[in-house]
């Protein structure tokens, strides 16, 4: 199935056809596994995506693992390209191609391409790698996948009398997949639906569509519980233990910089890379502008409550230290929950001093959630005598950090 995809994709392009990044959403998940209707549509409107492995979690119908034919899209584009209309002028030619291009508003003629999936496009659909009508669903579902593959790398991936670098790479692989999947149901949060349909065609959307509140807020429920969140990554430690890299030093190859694993920095470098989607200028930059495309009336994701519920998420220890008694081995904030809070201040405290083209609005927001940070923190460090060292290290330095900022931002108030 694979290579029949992988070749009909390539003969559409040497047809004339470009990516169609939108098609892979045709189906909701539970459609996308069903063979009666896959095996005449493929996987998706077209061949012309870039479409992962189709994978589903233990429990769960498995349908096909990729598209088995071309989808409605490419017959669409090919009726454009190719159709014959016999001896016709040039103008009724015209007229009778403008006819079939005005049936892009159905859903199963949906397109987008490369220029539509840079990380900077607000299309959360136009996307590589995707599936389904729903990516919250699908990030989670992949989610389940990765998690039910982590127990038996060892066993399942190295033979006996066999060195452990393919354990090593399977790990990869499958933080790789959680983390991309993670990001993927990001791009929902100050996201619009993109159409390039024209005026006048037949069921045509509008040309954006801001997401709709409950699909962002539903995406930073699944960021907080697999992503923002300590048990999507824990892993047993003799599993660590076994992550050997390969020794082979030749050209064309490169040596890691560790031979052992570092889990600390690739778990941090997929939280931080969300984090960093979620502040960056553009993305509030889009939802603050969303304040002005929603009716007052309705509901809408604003950057105030963006800012407010990340700051919860990733201090939620600071409200919720109880009175056990914690140690340096059993520290009340774990070790990657204190480097995800470090990485959040950084970027909660750049955009408090104003250093970035976002909104003045979320500058303001920011400071006030990092001086009600600080509040909270010292709160904290006045009445908890049971913390561990590195627990109240981290929260002092917090503390005084945020006072950094609060002193810098009066020096160059104007």
């Amino acid at each position: 199935q694979g290579i029949k995809e992988v070749t009909m994709h390539e003969v559409g392009h040497t047809l004339g056809l470009r990516h169609n990044f939108k098609a892979s959403t045709l189906y909701s998940l539970a459609d996308l596994n069903d063979v009666t209707k896959t095996k005449e549509t493929g996987l998706g409107s077209s061949v012309m995506d870039y479409n992962p492995v189709n994978l589903v979690p233990e429990g769960t119908t498995q349908g096909d693992y990729y598209s088995t034919t071309i989808g409605p899209y490419d017959h669409w584009a090919i009726e454009y390209g190719y159709k014959p209309f016999g001896k016709r002028k040039p103008e009724d030619e015209v007229e009778d191609l403008a006819k079939i291009a005005s049936r892009s508003g159905e859903p199963a003629l949906a397109f987008g391409t490369d220029e539509d999936a840079r990380s900077i496009d607000p299309d959360p659909h136009c996307w590589r790698f995707d599936f389904g009508q729903d990516l919250v669903k699908y990030a989670n579902q992949q989610a389940k996948v990765v998690a039910e593959a982590w127990p038996g790398i060892v066993d399942q991936m190295t033979d006996e009398g066999e060195g452990y670098e393919r354990t090593r790479r399977a790990f990869g692989v499958l933080l790789a997949t959680h983390g991309r999947s993670m990001y993927m149901a990001s791009r929902y949060v100050g996201g619009s639906h993109v159409s390039r349909s024209h005026k006048g065609d037949d069921n045509a959307p509008e040309p954006f569509e801001v997401v709709t509140p409950e699909q962002q807020r539903y995406a930073l429920g699944l960021l907080e519980e697999k992503e923002f969140n300590d048990n999507p990554f824990d892993f047993p430690p003799e599993l660590y233990n076994h992550l050997a890299a390969s020794r082979w030093d030749h050209w064309g190859t490169d040596l890691p910089d560790r031979a052992d694993y570092p889990a600390h920095r690739v778990i941090l470098m997929w939280q931080d890379l969300i984090l960093r989607r979620l502040l960056s200028s553009l993305t509030l930059t889009r939802l603050h502008d969303t304040e002005l495309k929603v009716p007052e009336d309705q509901d809408a994701l604003t950057t105030a409550e963006l800012l407010e519920r990340l700051t919860a998420t990733v201090f939620a220890e600071v409200s919720s230290i109880g009175d056990d008694e914690y140690t340096n081995r059993k520290p009340a904030i774990s070790s990657l929950r204190r480097n995800l809070q470090r990485a959040f201040l950084r970027h909660m405290s750049v955009l408090a001093l104003g250093k970035t083209s976002s909104p003045e609005d979320c500058a303001t927001v920011a400071y006030l959630q990092l001086t009600r940070l600080k509040s909270q923190t010292d709160q904290m460090l006045a009445g908890a005598e049971n913390l561990d060292s590195y627990s109240r290290a981290h929260l002092q330095e917090t503390s005084a950090r945020i006072t950094k900022v609060i002193d810098a931002n009066m020096m160059i108030a104007p």
